[in-house]
């Protein structure tokens, strides 16, 4: 992607963070569609896993999971979330993993064709920090995302 390609993604991101900044603090949430800001291109993930600025994903045997921090003028928006593609209904939470402790979204249903996602604000000096995404699934296990850095 071009430099000039990557800040428009990025500030599509940003402009869609705003909103979900002003719904409270460290709320996790579910919807049925990719973040505000994403577009889904690839059918795979990279063999590295990074995908643009501080943005990740892992390609799971029924959907692929992504991660990315941004940080707009206020706090760092954490994001973790998951496309399904294929399989039966599941039972899970997304979360991320910085310094060694995991924090958890609430759980939730999700189908087939479906994206799921949640989100955090943390007040960093900066979206550089390493982190990684997490997906719990229920009876399944926990799946996880490369570090996302910058």
């Amino acid at each position: 992607m071009s430099a000039f390609a990557h800040k428009i993604v990025r500030s599509a991101a940003v402009a869609g963070l705003t909103l979900a900044v002003m719904g409270g603090m460290g709320v996790a949430q579910a919807s049925t569609s990719a973040p505000s800001g994403e577009v889904s291109v690839q059918e795979t993930c990279p063999g590295s896993g990074q995908i643009g600025y501080g943005r990740v994903c892992t390609t799971l045997s029924s959907g692929r999971l992504f991660h990315d921090k941004t940080q707009g003028s206020g706090p760092v928006n954490v994001r973790t979330w998951y496309e399904k593609s294929s399989g039966g209904t599941i039972s899970a939470k997304l979360g991320f993993n910085y310094a060694g402790t995991t924090t958890w979204g609430s759980t939730f249903s999700q189908a087939s064709g479906t994206t799921k996602s949640a989100s955090w604000d943390r007040n960093w000096p900066s979206d550089c920090y390493s982190t990684i995404g997490m997906l719990s699934v229920t009876g399944q296990g926990t799946f996880q995302t490369p570090s996302g850095t910058c």
